[in-house]
């Protein structure tokens, strides 16, 4: 699988062809349109105060990764994996979450308007082993607050 930094910022690709292996992935004050990102890992990546407009996530997974004072407008979350992610301070506009799972993350303090989960939302729990619970986006967000 492909990560997301050679999709997001072509600028990365210049500066390790400068500065050899970038192992770190920080994006900050990016606009991304109308991009669709299909099987993409991204792991330990911090995004802030990044705008995601028209974006779709198909069969992602946010693993380790952090999203500061984001804002989402009419995106597609489609069968994603969120583990071990904190999302703070983000804004979620006509974002659509459809057979999403988390893991171990979190949404503090964000605000999901006009934002609809389509077929389940699930959680792990922190148990042995991996137990798996469906709950409706409004339980979700009230279990991460």
């Amino acid at each position: 699988m492909e990560t997301l930094t050679y999709f997001i910022e072509d600028s990365f690709i210049k500066t390790e062809a400068t500065l050899g292996d970038c192992s770190h992935q920080h994006f900050e004050e990016l606009i991304i349109k109308s991009m669709t990102y299909t099987n993409l890992i991204l792991s330990g990546s911090l995004f802030k105060e990044v705008v995601f407009e028209d974006v779709v996530f198909e069969n992602c997974t946010f693993f380790g990764s952090q999203l500061v004072n984001c804002l989402f407008l009419n995106c597609l979350f489609i069968n994603c994996k969120f583990k071990f992610s904190r999302i703070t301070d983000c804004n979620f506009e006509s974002t659509t979450w459809e057979n999403c799972m988390w893991g171990l993350s979190s949404l503090k303090d964000s605000e999901i308007d006009k934002s609809e989960s389509i077929g389940s939302m699930a959680y792990e729990s922190t148990g042995t082993g991996v137990h798996t619970k469906l709950f409706t986006l409004a339980d979700f967000l009230h279990l991460s607050a």
